[in-house]
């Protein structure tokens, strides 16, 4: 059964709906309340039709990770960063798109993502105890920009540095199902340094919402698109627990 939370969600004209475009008809968000969204359906119907001011995401890993409860197809994953990045030129016509990647797929992140892409590195206060000789400690996370993206001037909202140290071991006390959530405070900083504050961040691939939930707490708008109806359903329910800050 949807969730559907908010005092907009049955209002005419609600920013956030869409419309099936062979018969005229709206389609409500699984959940929409205090500037957040979430749609609960595949991300290459629902996303043609959202526009942004950031895309921050965290798509499958595409090296079939034995824990993924989602396709981490490899053989397709190539196909899927580049629809991605075609989409985000659309959807982000001037913005920072920030993109989780896998270390093993590093070496052919140039075939994937356009000219000029960075990497983020998205590090751990708690390093993975891995058979690999030398610990993975950071995740790349790949960000560029299309047309003028703005850079987010204001000093109380954290550095505009490509790194961030998450409290990794946080995530233990956030617990909600999901194989791999993100830590909080790193989202908030990729949120931050991705859009300024009353602007809306786009996350096609939402997961159990922790895009949704950074940018509820430093107060941008955001619209999720999650596959998954169990994880729409804790990410509405993470929400929920969030306390709106002023200026949204």
């Amino acid at each position: 059964m949807a969730h559907l939370l908010g005092n907009a969600s049955d209002a005419a004209g609600s920013q956030y709906r869409r419309w099936l475009p062979a018969c005229g008809v709206p389609v409500k968000p699984y959940y929409e309340q205090d500037g957040i969204a979430i749609y609960h359906g595949d991300n290459q119907d629902v996303l043609p039709d959202l526009e942004g001011d950031a895309l921050v995401t965290d798509p499958p890993f595409g090296i079939a990770w034995a824990r993924a409860t989602w396709d981490d197809d490899t053989t397709a994953y190539g196909a899927k960063m580049q629809w991605l990045v075609t989409e985000s030129q659309r959807a982000v016509r001037n913005g920072w798109c920030f993109v989780f990647q896998a270390m093993p797929n590093v070496a052919r992140f140039h075939e994937w993502f356009p000219e000029g892409w960075r990497i983020y590195a998205a590090c751990k206060n708690f390093a993975q105890v891995r058979p690999t000789g030398i610990w993975h400690s950071w995740d790349p996370v790949v960000f560029w920009a299309n047309g003028e993206a703005p850079r987010n001037k204001d000093g109380t909202e954290g550095v505009n540095r490509d790194y961030f140290v998450g409290n990794v071991a946080g995530v233990f006390g956030d617990r909600n199902d999901h194989p791999c959530p993100r830590p909080r405070d790193t989202m908030e900083h990729i949120v931050a340094i991705a859009s300024l504050p009353g602007r809306t961040v786009l996350d096609p691939y939402a997961g159990s919402g922790t895009t949704l939930v950074a940018a509820k707490n430093i107060r941008r708008r955001a619209i999720g698109i999650e596959i998954e109806e169990r994880y729409c359903e804790i990410a509405a329910r993470r929400l929920d627990q969030t306390v709106l800050q002023l200026g949204v």
